[in-house]
């Protein structure tokens, strides 16, 4: 009942606060009233009207010129879409406080499309993209006339015939006919491509890495067919090598052949680079961090990179020598090692690791990493102190997809790990281990959207206690049940220590919705547990969040009460970065 409370108490205050930052309203807006319309028609209608952009506080001399206006505004709109008969009643009321314009629309017969002629000469004639795209556009034969559609046919031709090489191709006809009295529209186009061009000499202008290397980041090769794709693919794989500040791609189509010299000029990084960072994680507390890399440490592009974060609960030193493969954009080989150091109300541990990873980018979007541990681990849980040395072979698959890297409406995140070992002079356990984490971010009405996440996991191991704290699973915190402290959740042992679990099941459902430009709130519950089989136990967790969406990713702060038992009986939770 208490927390029941607790839970009531924290919806009053987030609902006063929202209030509160609702109170500045705008302006106020005079109401304008468009009847007999609906969909674009209606749309560009609104967008061509000056009045829609007046307020009350306008004065009457010009309000009334704008509606004197309003007929021929109203005309253009509709003309846009195929409407050439429209009829108009309109009025203008003026109040004390505001004015008022109401218009009742009849747009009449609309016009349709009976014939489109697209005529494609010179070498594109036979080109199969541009058939491909003279068949889809013809398909639009017998729809009503949109002339933003009649535009944008225009440019899908021109666009084409860029990205194809066509680069000296222009309209040598372009028609829309129409006949207001049968309301038809006839669209004659003819197109001359002219002669497709094809890459010429590629020339490379930077000093800090071997030629030959350099050359596996450029897709545009002598003699091919020009694309705009192949420019656009050597642009985003030199710029996200890591080695270049500036990537300038210079095509010269105006050379008057048909061969197009490329000139690339690269402005190298800072070799070094150091990054330092302060924040505050509700898990982990006070954050410090550090970071340094070298971006290239030989010709061949071998690159070093090291981190170090330190906080009361958790620590890490790490460092990874990088060496790319033969195709450095999506494979690269690395091996380094690392300290970590967690010491939570559950457990503590020290441990090191030394490690071989093989990352190969798929070109379905997936990060691969295929990996070789040689783990050592020191942990206590109660009084019991263990030492286990693992040699570990394993795998991760990642991908993440969103319609914004720092506010997301749409997008998921999936990660698949398996890892394990066997019993021998290199291991002291023999485990498996699978684990699924999966977060679907969707849109929702009202300019709101749904999260759902998930948490699974099982292990099968021979001998538990000797399993380190890192491979067994734990529930607890604002990446996992909200409401209990960080690794509060799992199986606890005789004397009531959290020992982890075998198996592991989160499920969090939330609601969150823009109150303000940078501003959001959220109701969310998450439910589950770590366990062991044949003995569950679910805790769930409910509560309300505030959302701040700063220019460097969002930011998030939650409250939450454990709706079962609980070391705890309320918990803030505070955590900042982009959650896909």
């Amino acid at each position: 009942m208490q927390n029941l409370m607790r839970l009531i108490s924290i919806i009053v205050r987030t609902a006063l606060f929202i209030l509160v930052l609702c109170l500045t309203a705008p302006i106020a807006s005079a109401d304008v009233s468009i009847d007999g319309l609906k969909g674009k028609a209606k749309d560009n209608v609104r967008l061509m009207l000056s009045l829609e952009k007046e307020k009350c506080t306008a004065p009457e001399w010009k309000i009334r010129g704008l509606y004197a206006k309003a007929d021929q505004e109203i005309d253009q709109g509709l003309r846009a879409f195929g409407y050439y008969h429209a009829v108009i009643n309109k009025s203008l009321i003026f109040g004390k406080a505001c004015w008022r314009a109401d218009f009742d629309i009849n747009p009449g017969p609309q016009v349709y499309v009976n014939d489109i002629s697209i005529t494609i000469n010179g070498d594109a004639h036979d080109d199969a993209e541009f058939q491909k795209l003279r068949d889809k556009l013809l398909k639009t034969r017998g729809s009503p006339l949109d002339q933003g559609q009649y535009e944008k046919m225009k440019s899908r031709i021109e666009s084409l015939a860029l990205e194809r090489g066509y680069l000296q191709g222009t309209f040598t006809e372009k028609k829309l006919i129409i006949d207001k009295q049968l309301n038809q529209a006839q669209i004659k186009l003819v197109f001359a491509a002219g002669k497709r061009m094809v890459f010429g000499k590629v020339v490379v202008n930077q000093d800090i890495l071997n030629p030959d290397f350099v050359e596996k980041y450029i897709s545009i090769k002598s003699g091919e067919f020009y694309t705009s794709e192949q420019l656009a693919k050597t642009h985003n794989n030199l710029s996200k090598s890591g080695y270049f500040e500036n990537v300038d791609i210079h095509p010269d189509i105006e050379n008057g052949d048909q061969q197009v010299p490329v000139t690339i000029k690269l402005q190298p990084k800072k070799k070094h680079h150091y990054a330092f960072g302060v924040g505050f994680d509700t898990d982990i507390g006070p954050l410090v961090s550090a970071a340094y890399e070298n971006r290239w440490l030989n010709r061949r592009g071998h690159f070093l990179t090291s981190e170090l974060s330190l906080s009361p609960v958790l620590s890490t030193a790490s460092v990874e020598y990088n060496v790319p493969l033969n195709n450095p954009v999506s494979d690269s080989f690395s091996f380094g090692g690392g300290l970590k150091r967690e010491d939570t109300d559950s457990f503590d541990t020290l441990s090191a690791t030394l490690s071989g990873r093989l990352k190969h980018a798929l070109d379905s979007g997936w990060k691969q990493t295929l990996f070789l541990d040689l783990d050592y681990e020191d942990f206590t849980i109660g009084s019991t102190r263990t030492k286990t040395l693992l040699l570990v072979p394993g795998g991760s698959w990642l991908k993440s997809v969103s319609n914004n890297p720092l506010r997301p409406t749409r997008g998921y995140r999936a990660k698949f790990d398996v890892s394990g070992s066997y019993k021998n002079p290199l291991s002291d356990v023999s485990f498996l281990q699978g684990a699924l984490s999966a977060l679907w971010i969707h849109p929702l009405p009202w300019n709101s959207k749904f999260i759902g996440r998930t948490e699974l996991g099982a292990t099968l191991v021979d001998q538990f206690d000797q399993l380190p704290t890192s491979y067994r699973f734990y529930a607890g915190g604002i990446n996992s049940i909200r409401g209990y402290a960080y690794k509060e959740l799992g199986p606890k042992d005789s004397e009531g220590n959290v020992i982890g679990g075998k198996l592991l099941t989160v499920l969090s459902l939330e609601y969150e919705k823009a109150v303000l430009d940078d501003w959001g709130v959220a109701a969310f519950i998450d439910s589950g547990n770590a366990y062991n089989p044949g003995n569950i136990l679910v805790k769930t967790g409910a509560g309300l969040g505030v959302r701040w969406y700063s220019p460097f990713g969002p930011v998030r702060l939650d409250f939450a009460v454990p709706l079962n038992e609980s070391d705890s009986s309320f918990q803030i939770h505070f955590a900042a970065g982009a959650r896909l």
